[in-house]
């Protein structure tokens, strides 16, 4: 079930709705991330100075910002969330517009705002208000520490709420140079072909008719390497070798097993990009190399966190 993201209250006049807010699109992209070849554990990001190339530890770490001539300025996180915005449960509507008015670039990110309990009723009837009327609320929000230009809207059987950029965010077409000569004269014959081949292909939009095919092959071939990768770990398991006497006495057959196994040494690794091993086969890795370095203790790095990184090779 969807948890809200925020909860309050939607006001305007001397009107005050409870309100839950509900995310109404989620990404499906197929995320990777960066992983050891020898154990299948991911990578993790130092933070390097660019001057020196020296590691910098996390305490000697500031934020700062580049001004336009070239100048950095320090901040403190202190001193940033004075500047925040303060924190409100209420989503303040402060006027209704013709939604043709708003240009569909300004629209960000959309949820649905569904009724508190107990709150259906007046719900509904600011949804049917809105329908009746052709109008959109317009109104402050506050989520996440973000002042927000937000857009309510009748949906379906309830209302939308979408954030809106600040106006100054979107690109003018006026500074595109590829548009600057105008339109160009169209003859009469080529825009009645143009109508002709648009009706020709009209039809009634089915967004389930436009599933994302780039993601269904992706997720199709990991599936396909899961699967191949279970077969080349089943074919290459290492074969049973006959019980034999150790050197220390007698016993059992099962154990006598395990020590020639562990005497054998590991099996021969894996082919795959994605290759499941224990950790212990890692260290095992570094040391055999000469490499006695260990893995420092920080945390996992902002771009493990975000789920982002590139395929493993």
């Amino acid at each position: 079930m969807s948890r809200p993201v925020w909860v309050g209250s939607l006001s305007f006049g001397l009107v005050t709705l409870p309100v839950r807010v509900h995310g109404a699109v989620v990404s499906r992209q197929v995320q990777f991330h960066l992983l050891h070849d020898a154990d299948g554990a991911r990578i993790q990001n130092k933070r390097v100075c660019a001057a020196d190339g020296e590691e910098v530890p996390l305490e000697h770490v500031v934020r700062g910002y580049t001004l336009a001539d070239g100048r950095s300025v320090t901040v403190t996180s202190g001193e940033l969330d004075a500047l925040e915005p303060v924190a409100s449960q209420v989503i303040a509507l402060e006027s209704f517009v013709d939604p043709a008015r708003v240009d569909d670039l300004l629209v960000d990110t959309s949820y649905h705002l569904v009724p508190a309990r107990g709150a259906e009723h007046a719900h509904a009837l600011l949804a049917a208000g809105l329908r009746e009327s052709g109008r959109v609320g317009v109104g402050r929000w506050v989520l996440y520490q973000k002042g927000h230009l937000c857009l309510v809207r009748p949906h379906g059987r309830g209302l939308v709420l979408s954030t809106l950029h600040a106006v100054d965010e979107v690109v003018s077409q006026e500074r595109l140079s590829e548009l600057e000569q105008g339109e160009p004269a169209l003859e009469p014959g080529e825009l009645a072909a143009t109508l002709r081949l648009i009706e020709a292909r009209s039809a009634d939009f089915d967004p389930q008719s436009y599933p994302d095919v780039h993601r269904e092959r992706v997720k199709a071939f990991l599936e396909r390497r899961a699967r191949a990768q279970a077969r080349t770990r089943t074919r290459r398991a290492p074969p049973e070798v006959a019980p034999r006497e150790p050197e220390a006495g007698p016993l059992p057959g099962a154990l006598a097993r395990g020590v020639d196994a562990l005497r054998a040494g590991p099996p021969p690794p894996m082919e795959g990009a994605l290759r499941l091993r224990p950790r212990m086969a890692a260290r095992e890795v570094r040391e055999r190399s000469g490499d006695t370095s260990t893995r420092g203790p920080e945390g996992p790095s902002e771009e493990e966190e975000s789920g982002g990184g590139e395929p493993s090779p």
